[in-house]
């Protein structure tokens, strides 16, 4: 699973992100979670990390093997970042390293000002050498041949780093990006810049003439939490003792230049169940943790025993079912009409799923952006489904096309629309929800098989060409990159399974370009939305939320804090109470 910048997710608590965002579902409480009192000194707050979850790198740049958004969770509490997302998906420079960016109308050059209060833990100043230094460690380690265990996961995304003419350092605080051509000012503000992390340049660059070398030696540094307890930190908390499947203690740093933690310490702990988990809960071992859907029967004990649950989306993205349009799939012509995919988007009843599965902790989606969070990204003319649930109208749609009910089963030309549907296993409202898409379909005349699969093993299967047909109850979270369809629906993209379509592709490129403003910034944002909506490169679903548990000890776990749209809650603002 990657972090940034794009997220494959699996539906449900198998990735229940304790740790990430905060929602205003139906059904919120707010209970304990209020930043209207002064906040107290001390205390030790325990956060749970999802069921078998493990932390397996300590560096805040990553390979492809161990992008995974609990170790970014971890990570950029030490080591900050230079742009920070707040819950609105918008730059915070107030929590940012990052002070203000300036970019040239042609999108061609971005003048980057630091704060210039950021230190790291050794009382060094945090400055544009630092910059310098992962710009030219991710430079190198984004070659294909770069030494293991890169290469970096991100090479390639955002201009990064073959787009990139210059970086040039005008003083301690202000550095200058050239790119090769003009760029979104705003595309490459999230995509490209925000990936140059801070790294401590006066302890790691070792090898400053070899970089092989020095990818060498953050290589074989990077999975050991030793490293990180002996470097500088520029982040909120420093890590000051890891177990591996057990616990990892993170103190507050003093010489940190934002917001300081009133917590005495911050422990990440490994479940090895949702059962575990909530037991750890119910006992106070854990005071920040997590209550999967398939456990809401345990509700009213959790409240009562004076813990508070608060709804938080999973992630700013969205849930799908991906349809192989990919030659030489079994459906994959089939796939690749639309009226086709118009046709069983109709036949996916997102109310119900929502209220009768979810608890209505899953509201509908009907495009690339979610409405929860909400963000200026939501077009509000996809506030409403374009293709209402509707199984008879999707079946007329079918039979305009010239398919027939035969045997029960829609056919044309001796196909028949009848294939297998993966789903995440292990999920009881996931299997639900596979379940009534299934009943759904078969009222077109669909016949649809069902095929639950651990999700490493679904994911598999979706990265080979044939051999599947349909995967349901997965998605993508942006978590952090522009939220546009680059890198996701053009071919090769992430969420791009045989689906090609000229139009789409264009409206993507134009993402990337060039805008006088930000109105015409956001008028080809939406145009682009807009059509991907309508044209579905997959079919849209529910989005599930969390339910975070807090004690009642625990307070400010608001959706500022927690941040939803970026996925990286800001520790160091939460505090307890005696």
């Amino acid at each position: 699973m990657k972090k940034r910048p794009l997220v494959m997710l699996a539906g449900a608590s198998a990735l229940a992100l304790v740790l990430a965002g905060c929602g205003t579902g139906s059904n919120s409480s707010t209970g304990n979670a209020t930043s209207s009192q002064t906040p107290q000194k001390g205390g030790t707050l325990v956060s749970a990390l999802p069921a078998s979850t493990d932390i397996t790198w300590y560096l805040p740049i990553s390979n492809v093997a161990n992008q995974s958004l609990y170790n970014a969770q971890m990570n950029e509490m030490e080591y900050w970042p230079l742009l920070y997302l707040d819950n609105k998906y918008n730059i915070d420079y107030n929590d940012s390293i990052a002070k203000n960016i300036v970019a040239s109308s042609d999108g061609l050059t971005y003048h980057v000002y630091l704060h210039n209060n950021y230190k790291w833990s050794d009382g060094q100043p945090v400055t544009t050498k630092d910059i310098l230094f992962t710009w030219n460690v991710i430079k190198a380690a984004s070659a294909s041949n770069a030494p293991s265990p890169w290469p970096y996961v991100d090479a390639n995304y955002g201009d990064i780093p073959n787009g990139i003419k210059s970086i040039v350092a005008n003083n301690d605080y202000e550095f200058t990006i050239t790119l090769k051509k003009p760029a979104n000012q705003q595309w490459f503000e999230y995509n490209g810049i925000g990936q140059l992390i801070p790294m401590p340049a006066h302890a790691w660059d070792k090898y400053p003439n070899d970089m092989t070398q020095e990818l060498k030696y953050l290589g074989q540094n990077a999975t050991d939490p030793n490293f990180i307890i002996n470097s500088p930190v520029d982040g909120a908390f420093k890590l000051t003792s890891a177990t591996d499947k057990e616990k990892w203690v993170l103190t507050p740093n003093k010489y940190f230049g934002g917001h300081k933690s009133t917590l005495d310490k911050w422990v990440l702990v490994y479940e090895a169940s949702s059962d575990a988990e909530i037991a750890a809960v119910k006992s106070g071992a854990v005071n920040l943790g997590y209550l999967p859907l398939t456990q809401y029967s345990e509700e009213n004990q959790l409240k009562s025993s004076g813990i508070t649950i608060t709804p938080m989306p999973n992630g700013f993205g969205y849930f799908d079912v991906t349809l192989n349009m990919n030659k030489g799939s079994k459906l994959g012509s089939v796939f690749s009409q639309l009226y086709v995919r118009q046709a069983l988007e109709m036949g996916i009843d997102q109310n119900t799923i929502n209220s009768k599965i979810w608890h209505n902790y899953a509201p509908p989606q009907y495009g690339p952006i979610p409405a929860d969070p909400a963000t200026k990204f939501l077009d509000p003319k996809l506030s409403k489904p374009l293709y209402p649930y509707n199984p008879a109208k999707g079946k007329q749609l079918l039979e305009q096309h010239g398919w027939k009910e035969v045997n029960g089963v829609m056919t044309k030309d001796g196909q028949q629309l009848a294939f297998t549907l993966m789903y995440p296993s292990g999920d009881e409202t996931v299997t639900q929800t596979a379940e009534l898409e299934q009943q759904d379909w078969a009222q077109e005349g669909v016949k649809v098989t069902l095929k639950p699969l651990p999700f490493a093993q679904l994911l598999g299967y979706m990265a080979k060409p044939t051999g599947w047909d349909a995967a349901s109850e997965q998605g993508i979270a942006y978590s952090g990159s522009y939220p546009s369809g680059d890198g996701i629906f053009q071919p090769g993209g992430l969420d791009n399974y045989g689906y090609n379509d000229a139009t789409e592709n264009q409206w993507i490129t134009k993402t990337t370009e060039p805008s006088p403003n930000e109105q015409a910034i956001m008028k080809t944002f939406f145009g682009y939305e807009e059509y991907t909506a309508k044209n579905l490169p997959v079919l849209w679903s529910n989005g599930s939320d969390n339910l975070v548990l807090t004690a009642s000890n625990v307070h400010n776990a608001t959706e500022q804090t927690m941040d939803p749209a970026f996925a990286i809650p800001m520790i160091n603002y939460i505090w307890m109470s005696k």
